[in-house]
């Protein structure tokens, strides 16, 4: 099992920002947590989850087949809402998210499967989402025909 280190991602700005992501650590269900912690308040906080759900315990004569591991992967992006500072008392209002952008990667492995098989689905996934076809379906969100 792989000790949790920082994550560094960089954005898709004119000039790239890496984006440092620190390990937060698991919640109440299993997911692990990192905080892109650079905003100037947590809710603003950029996060990644990670949460593998294994198959259910294994009995006599039962079958890998149909046995699955499900792994999850999320990039969770809060956009603050722009709020004037134009208030009676002079106070600033408390920050607000406007919306969220995320993506959600889910990586079903049978239990059966090999180290290549693993290795080939880690590798391609992230190359599948830089295709410029994919691309333009994220970015443009266009329609595929």
């Amino acid at each position: 099992m792989p000790q949790a280190s920082n994550i560094v991602i960089a954005d898709a700005q004119g000039t790239p920002v890496n984006h440092t992501f620190l390990p937060i650590g698991s919640d109440k269900d299993g997911t692990f947590w990192y905080q892109d912690q650079s905003q100037a308040t947590a809710v603003g906080y950029w996060q990644i989850s990670v949460r593998v759900k294994r198959p259910a315990a294994i009995t006599p004569g039962v079958s890998s087949d149909g046995r699955l591991f499900r792994v999850y992967i999320g990039l969770h992006e809060p956009v603050l809402a722009n709020i004037t500072n134009s208030t009676v008392s002079g106070v600033a209002p408390a920050p607000q998210v406007a919306y969220i952008m995320r993506s959600s990667v889910e990586i079903i492995v049978p239990e059966r499967s090999t180290l290549l098989d693993r290795q080939n689905i880690s590798k391609m996934t992230p190359l599948l989402l830089q295709n410029a076809q994919i691309k333009s379906v994220i970015d443009n969100l266009e329609f595929l025909y």
